[in-house]
């Protein structure tokens, strides 16, 4: 329906009054005709893409949202843990015992127990030294076992810093007694004991107590062994007086200096074998082989030391050794295991070795063994003054 009237007014609604009238004269035609149609489609398109702008522009807007509260974790604080210094652990040293042999001891016997020692500390699981000297500082506890030979190399001392390690010392005198302490032969040699044993076996093996001993005079020790030697005949037999002729008084004794010649001392067997001497006790050191040669022919029978000189093997009867090694070495392995207590004062013993079983039979072995006992033990005096080597007042 057109809006125009004929005459070009714009007809308006009679119900808007008051809404003034816009009066534009145009020419009588019809809307179309003044607003081509591509016009109005492109309009119609403006349109369209102003509210396809607008829409896509309300669902653009971001609407904002709560932001999810972030909890803080809890710090985490480093804590050090400190790694423990390694402290390398020290090697512990092995256990070990002490040959102690000062310069000047006897390099033979320090050579004898290095030997005779050996098997029984290494058996015992210790290692074996031979030093020349110790010190408080080197007694450490690994430190089992000290075994001492004169000369005294301070041992009081070295006692009495190291109560946990056992000690033997070996004819070294004067020393106080402790519990860690074994004296062996803390007097010395005795030649006096063994004299007076060599008197009782030659009085058990000669006819009528015809018996001598032939000894240094210019020694305590010699001189010891020659009034021991007599005392042990008078102990067996008593006042030894003969049954039968000759009728010479025994026991008898010859002797000469340590200076003395081959000859001197052919002389003192000569002396001997002429006083009907059926048994003579040769001191250690005293004659020689010419002597000892003379004694054999004459059938005398012979009592000493050591091994028999070939010279004298039909004669010899028996010999007196005082090696203290079986000795020592019975001490050391007891020590050692636990079987045998320090602090104790022993004497070197006296072995009957060489021993001829034809004159020197078993059962006066037996009975010259208990006399021997008794005397080591201290039953038996054998009434000698080791200062003098004569007999006590």
């Amino acid at each position: 329906m057109s809006l125009l009237y004929p005459n070009g007014f714009l007809q308006l609604p009679a119900q808007s009054p008051q809404i003034f009238y816009l009066v534009v004269q145009f020419p009588p035609t019809t809307l179309s005709e003044h607003l081509p149609l591509r016009h109005y489609f492109r309009t119609i398109y403006v349109i369209l893409l102003i509210s396809l702008v607008l829409t896509l522009s309300a669902c653009a807007t971001i609407v904002p949202t709560a932001k999810p509260s972030v909890t803080p974790s809890p710090s985490l604080t480093a804590t050090i843990t400190q790694t423990p210094t390694l402290t390398p652990t020290p090697t512990p040293l092995p256990l070990f015992a002490v040959l102690l042999a000062a310069p000047g001891a006897d390099p033979a016997q320090v050579d004898a127990l290095q030997t005779g020692l050996n098997d029984i500390i290494i058996q015992a699981g210790l290692q074996w030294q031979v030093r020349q000297q110790l010190t408080v500082d080197d007694l450490v506890p690994e430190l089992r076992l000290v075994v001492a030979v004169p000369l005294d190399p301070g041992l009081e001392e070295l006692i009495a810093a190291a109560p946990d390690t056992q000690f033997i010392a070996l004819g070294i005198p004067g020393l106080i007694a402790a519990p860690n302490l074994t004296t062996i032969g803390s007097e010395g040699n005795r030649p006096d004991q063994q004299g007076f044993i060599a008197g009782v076996i030659a009085a058990m093996l000669s006819y009528d107590w015809r018996v001598g001993v032939i000894s240094l005079s210019d020694t305590v020790e010699g001189r010891s062994s020659r009034t021991g030697f007599l005392n042990g005949v008078v102990y067996f037999c008593g006042l030894c007086r003969p049954a039968h002729p000759p009728f010479y008084e025994y026991p008898m004794f010859f002797e000469l200096a340590s200076t003395a010649t081959s000859v001197e001392w052919q002389e003192a067997a000569n002396y001997m074998v002429d006083h009907e001497v059926q048994t003579v006790y040769v001191y250690p050191g005293a004659g020689d082989d010419s002597m000892l040669s003379i004694l054999a022919n004459a059938k005398v029978n012979i009592i000493s030391s050591g091994e028999a000189p070939q010279n004298a093997q039909s004669s010899w009867v028996v010999s007196l050794t005082t090696d203290p090694i079986s000795l020592i070495q019975e001490q050391v392995a007891g020590l050692l295991d636990g079987s045998i207590s320090g602090g104790q004062s022993l004497v070197v013993p006296i072995q009957f070795t060489q021993i001829n079983p034809l004159i020197f039979t078993p059962g006066k072995q037996k009975s010259a063994e208990q006399v021997l006992s008794d005397l080591q033990t201290g039953f038996i005096d054998t009434s000698v003054d080791l200062t003098t080597g004569e007999n006590t007042p």
